[in-house]
């Protein structure tokens, strides 16, 4: 009887398989590139998101406090907590170190985004659209040829996005 009820689940599990695979399809080089470089690549568009005007909250959720600026009617920024930290959009948290490593980064320590020193940009490529956090590494890149270093948060946007890191030179 045991070996009837596992017969009769393998195909649920196999038809679930393929949709998760999906979800966790990386974005493509060329958006990748967009986001390190802070600029577009072919076939990717960019918006760079003005961060003029940040508003800072020091109980944004509990635990967290934040800078964020508003772009197009969303929030947008990054909050931080005494563990780590978590891309805003639209009002969610998408913590750094759940991030997905995409292939060909180093396996480094997820750095905090410093709102006003990132470069903050909608990428949209793939058939997709991303929010990007881009900037040097923190007391590393800020001067000399580390500058090329970089790392960048993609998020894809829609609903049950995923958040994905990289990290590498730029030309």
């Amino acid at each position: 009887m045991r070996n009837f009820a596992i017969l009769t689940l393998l195909p649920l599990l196999v038809l679930a398989a393929p949709s998760q695979a999906s979800v966790l399809k990386p974005p493509s080089q060329a958006v990748v590139k967009s986001c390190l470089e802070a600029g577009p690549q072919p076939g990717v568009g960019v918006v760079e998101i003005p961060t003029s005007e940040i508003n800072q909250e020091d109980d944004y959720r509990p635990g967290y406090s934040a800078e964020y600026t508003v772009f197009n009617g969303a929030t947008v920024g990054f909050a931080t907590s005494k563990k780590s930290g978590a891309i805003i959009y639209h009002g969610r948290l998408y913590p750094i170190t759940k991030a997905i490593l995409l292939p060909g980064s180093k396996d480094v320590a997820r750095p905090l985004v410093h709102i006003e020193l990132a470069s903050w940009m909608m990428l949209k490529g793939d058939g997709l659209q991303y929010l990007c956090a881009s900037d040097n590494f923190d007391g590393v890149g800020r001067s000399g040829d580390f500058q090329k270093i970089r790392y960048g948060y993609i998020l894809e946007v829609r609903k049950g996005g995923q958040l994905f890191f990289t990290n590498g030179v730029t030309d």
